[in-house]
């Protein structure tokens, strides 16, 4: 301190500091802490946190059979981390700011076992870093012990002393009336981690006064005892079969008795169980003819709403495909990672990130791109090409949503949208989100969006079932949204691929998916380019192409039909 005096107050602080905070790698051996088992353990990290202002990072970690360092707690900007904790440890922790001595205690709560170990403490400030190891011992206080007489013979009384659930290994003691130490022999038994022990000792029967059975645990530094008061017997001579046959004979009798009771209160059982055996026969018999009645209506009822369900989802998506409109990709906003088709109706992801300009409109993080044209009112249907993908995001968003950044999609943000997580497993983005399976994976997904009524329905055009549906009142204008995820190690390269009206089956479509396709692909480089004039024209023949999807029966009150184009 003598050296500071020629120094601004801040360096000297710096210093100080800096003595604080030990270069990583260094550490100290902290002291051992004694636990009984199933209570709360304090451990306190001996590491002074004096004078640290910059965000501190608290780990506590500890190694398990030689395997590397895995964390028990970890507290990071104020907020608990329990994503990278061992699996025992996941809500028994809690960590603990002692602002008196300025460091953090780990509470762990039901001691177990296996937590007895080394736990590592380690402090990180800014670039520096400080350890120190802390020791954790478990031990548990067993039962009381219990004693009882296992044999008697002349002159000689053998007793057993017993208790259970000790840790760590104790130490069992018998002693006379006069305080000293019987020999005696023990068996230590291993019961879930925990000793169980049993002494045997023989004494006399001529000797009057306790005898005491100890326990000491000398961890906990703790004594548990049992004593036994032992009465002198007077000197009788008598014969031992004398004794025998008085004690066999009354003890003979008794059984009997018992015997006779039991055979007795065993047959009103049987007979009593017998007769609510046949009650019960009696009342399943005429119940079964009115049961088999009604469940016979209600698999007539069932088949019934199945059938109809089945009808209305056929028709939903056949209304839907009457308002089927062009849709192409938005060049503009597309993440640069993603190559477009020259026709703007494929879009696959790339391998790099492509240089292109930056503009409010692209997508920066979140790897997709948005579709024209954008809709704020009436019904429109489009369909997308998923076939054998793994994972795809497909739907709607407000044209307002956040291009930069990780993006939360939810309906509360203007996403709404549907996710193929894995095969054969799909999630609705809603706040939580909503999981289900389908019998059959859509190739194609069809997705209806009706701006009045305030729903996004979503349908697996390959056998025209309903998936999904999003209920909402919207505002503002909506595009599609298209995302075709990570390549998924080499099984999620195929391209999300946009269907015109012409393309009415999957043939044609892959069809076109040879490699010569990607030679037409172009980078979405954000130049302003759009679909010309002749490419967003109406399709002519798109309603006679949604007729003849359907079956022969629905032709003739159809082909009078006019629908105009939206």
């Amino acid at each position: 301190m003598a050296g500071c005096s020629s120094f601004p107050l801040s360096s000297c602080l710096i210093i100080l500091l800096s003595l604080q905070l030990p270069t990583e790698g260094s550490g100290k051996v902290g002291k051992r802490n004694f636990v009984i088992l199933g209570t709360k353990a304090e451990l306190r990290c001996p590491l002074s946190t004096w004078m640290i202002r910059e965000p501190i990072e608290v780990k506590w970690l500890r190694t398990q059979k030689s395997r590397a360092f895995q964390a028990v707690h970890i507290y990071r900007n104020g907020q608990d981390l329990h994503g990278g904790q061992m699996p025992q440890y996941k809500g028994r922790t809690a960590l603990v700011n002692d602002s008196q001595e300025d460091n953090f205690i780990l509470e762990i709560y039901n001691v177990r076992l296996e937590d007895e170990g080394l736990y590592y403490c380690q402090i990180q400030a800014g670039s520096q870093s400080k350890n120190a190891t802390v020791e954790l011992k478990v031990a548990a206080l067993g039962l009381d012990p219990y004693i009882h007489m296992k044999s008697y013979e002349v002159g000689q009384i053998q007793l057993v002393c017993r208790s259970l659930g000790w840790f760590p290994k104790p130490e069992l003691k018998w002693r006379d009336t006069h305080g000293e130490i019987l020999p005696s022999e023990t068996e230590y038994l291993d019961k879930e981690g925990l000793f169980q022990m049993e002494a045997s000792v023989t004494v006399s029967d001529s000797s009057s006064g306790n005898v005491t059975c100890s326990i000491w645990n000398d961890a906990l530094g703790q004594e548990k005892r049992t004593a036994l008061f032992i009465a002198a017997f007077p000197s009788l001579h008598v014969a031992p079969s004398t004794v025998g046959l008085a004690v066999i004979l009354p003890i003979l009798g008794l059984l009997i008795t018992l015997g006779i009771y039991i055979i007795w209160k065993q047959r009103r059982s049987r007979e009593k169980l017998l007769y609510q055996q046949v009650v019960e026969i009696e009342n399943l018999l005429s119940d079964h003819g009115k049961e088999k009645g009604r469940l016979h209506k209600g698999l007539k009822k069932h088949r019934a709403e199945l059938k109809l369900k089945r009808t209305a989802a056929n028709a939903g998506w056949r209304r839907a495909r009457l308002h089927m409109v062009d849709v192409t990709l938005d060049p503009d906003t597309a993440h640069p990672k993603l190559f477009l088709s020259e026709d703007l109706r494929s879009v696959r992801l790339g391998d790099k990130r492509q240089n292109v300009p930056d503009n409010p409109r692209r997508f920066d993080f979140v790897v997709s791109v948005l579709g024209l044209p954008s809709f704020t009112s009436g019904c429109h249907y489009w369909e997308v090409c998923v076939g054998d993908k793994t994972k795809w995001v497909l739907g709607v968003c407000s044209e307002s949503v956040s291009r930069k950044g990780k993006i939360t999609a939810s309906p509360a943000n203007g996403h709404w949208l549907l996710r193929q997580s894995r095969m054969n497993e799909y999630e609705a983005l809603t706040s939580p989100q909503t999981f289900f399976r389908l019998k059959e994976s859509p190739r194609r997904v069809g997705i209806f969006l009706d701006y009045e009524a305030g729903f996004v329905s979503f349908y697996n055009a390959t056998n025209k079932s309903h998936i999904y549906t999003f209920i909402h009142a919207f505002s503002g204008p909506l595009c599609p949204f298209f995302e075709p995820c990570l390549l998924d190690e080499g099984k999620n390269v195929a391209p999300l691929i946009i269907c015109s009206g012409k393309q009415s089956s999957e043939e044609f479509i892959y069809s076109n998916l040879s490699s010569e396709t990607t030679k037409g692909e172009k980078l979405a480089l954000g130049n302003g380019s759009v679909p010309t004039k002749a490419d967003q024209a109406p399709n002519p023949y798109l309603l006679q192409d949604v007729m003849l999807s359907w079956s022969s029966d629905d032709m003739p009150a159809l082909q009078e039909l006019r629908v105009p184009y939206f």
